[in-house]
């Protein structure tokens, strides 16, 4: 059964439907009526009313299918007898009928025997009628005349009702793979929720995984200076006060880093899914690899570290890696394989700037999606991650074509007191993003981690 007993309610289509026909029905009675070309003995009101009483039924044609046909046909065979209605739209009406039982009945079963027993009941209804006229004729007509009129009758109807059976089955089919298809796109959207689910559980336990390495690295840093001063703290207290220092500064880091990756955790309905590597967390020392990777697919990369690098945490590390990942798999997706990129680090007073542009290219896509489907993270993602860590993303189309992605990510607090003790004034013009670029290096100079 292809639909429920809720679908099987009359609808405001069969009322209109059955509305339509009977009116049209009344307008060609009248019509009838008046240029007297059918013999009609009934008065125009009596075949108003057999014309509704036809067309009504066909409002519950989806419950009870077989039902609304037999009393269609019924009364239209008691009003034709009494020569009460007329015979042009009433056909349509009947014709409706048959197509219903076949779109509409449940039992396939009931509805082959319905229609047959209906057909053959009209057959022998237009058979009888036929003899009644021809006996009533007498000799006016040749036994040719009779058979032509006989066979003209006989076809007409056969073409007709054959055709509200054979269009019924046919809409009875279309119906049931349409409700097939729905069930499996409903299916395939449950499979979808499922591995969706899936994958965010595997985001989970890899950022858990990236929260474990980054934290640990903290820890185990504590436990070193914290054993050094301890073991300094009454012969070399200005080392001691220097480890102390390191461990105020570690553990500060280590709580950024954790509400960081909590932040990302937070989300429960996240379905962006960054493909991150099995084996270690990724770091700007792997950006060498990533790039020799994106330029197998044939575009131009070119590669330029802008000031002095400064020491990052992993999750800093990361993070950036990520950003870097997404745009390159997002301009081979977009700008074209041909098209020239552009990656850019540029270590300022205060924080890290990684830029990402490409030139577009033949076919590309005038702007990219903010949930662009690279490694699940899209804009959206980076952003977030930039924000968790303090930092910023911008992503747009340049003026002069192509597409540009700008995130800014301060320094670790050791990193930045680490400059501030040795020059407050250092890097002031390497961070600006006006500054010259040096020639392209690739980045594996960059980075000790803290």
């Amino acid at each position: 059964m292809p639909e429920n007993a809720e679908s099987l309610r009359p609808t405001k289509g069969d009322v209109y439907l059955a509305i339509g026909l009977a009116v049209a029905s009344m307008v060609f009675a009248v019509l009838y009526v008046s240029t007297g070309v059918w013999p009609i003995k009934a008065p125009l009101w009596v075949l108003c009313l057999t014309s509704a009483a036809v067309a009504a039924p066909l409002i519950w044609r989806r419950r009870h299918p077989s039902l609304v046909a037999w009393i269609q046909a019924a009364v239209y065979v008691v009003a034709q007898i009494a020569a009460a209605i007329e015979p042009g739209v009433t056909q349509i009406i009947l014709f409706m009928g048959i197509y219903s039982i076949g779109a509409w009945q449940r039992s396939r079963r009931t509805a082959f025997i319905s229609r047959l027993l209906l057909c053959l009941a009209i057959f022998a209804y237009i058979v009888t009628s036929m003899i009644i006229q021809f006996a009533a004729v007498g000799g006016d007509m040749s036994a040719l005349q009779i058979a032509s009129s006989f066979g003209v009758n006989l076809l007409t109807n056969v073409v007709y009702f054959g055709g509200g059976w054979l269009f019924g089955s046919r809409a009875w089919k279309q119906r049931v793979l349409l409700t097939e298809l729905r069930s499996a796109t409903e299916e395939v959207r449950s499979q979808e929720q499922q591995l969706t689910k899936q994958a965010i559980d595997l985001e989970r336990v890899r950022i858990a995984r990236e929260l474990h390495d980054g934290i640990a690295h903290h820890i185990t840093g504590v436990g070193i200076h914290a054993a050094a001063a301890r073991r300094s703290l009454e012969k070399n207290p200005d080392r001691a006060r220097e480890s102390l220092k390191t461990i105020e500064s570690s553990t500060r880091e280590t709580v950024d880093e954790l509400r960081a990756l909590v932040y990302t955790l937070r989300d429960t309905n996240d379905e962006g899914t960054a493909g991150g590597g099995a084996k270690g967390n990724p770091s700007l020392g792997d950006l060498p690899k990533l790039i020799e990777s994106a330029r197998g697919f044939g575009q131009t990369i070119e590669v330029a570290t802008i000031g002095q690098s400064r020491p990052l945490t992993p999750i800093t590390e990361m993070s950036i890696y990520r950003v870097i990942q997404e745009s390159l798999t997002n301009c081979r997706r977009y700008a074209g394989t041909h098209a020239e990129v552009a990656v850019r680090l540029r270590y300022g007073s205060a924080d890290l700037e990684v830029e990402i542009s490409d030139s577009g290219g033949a076919g590309a896509a005038p702007v990219q999606s903010e949930t662009s489907a690279g490694l699940g993270l899209g804009i959206v993602g980076m952003r977030e991650r930039m924000t968790a860590l303090g930092g910023s993303l911008e992503a747009g189309p340049k003026s002069r074509g192509g597409w540009l992605v700008r995130a800014r990510i301060p320094y670790p607090r050791s990193t930045a007191a680490a400059a501030d003790d040795d020059d407050p004034a250092s890097g002031a013009d390497v961070g600006s993003v006006s500054g010259t670029a040096s020639a392209p290096t690739t980045t594996s100079e960059s980075t000790a981690k803290a």
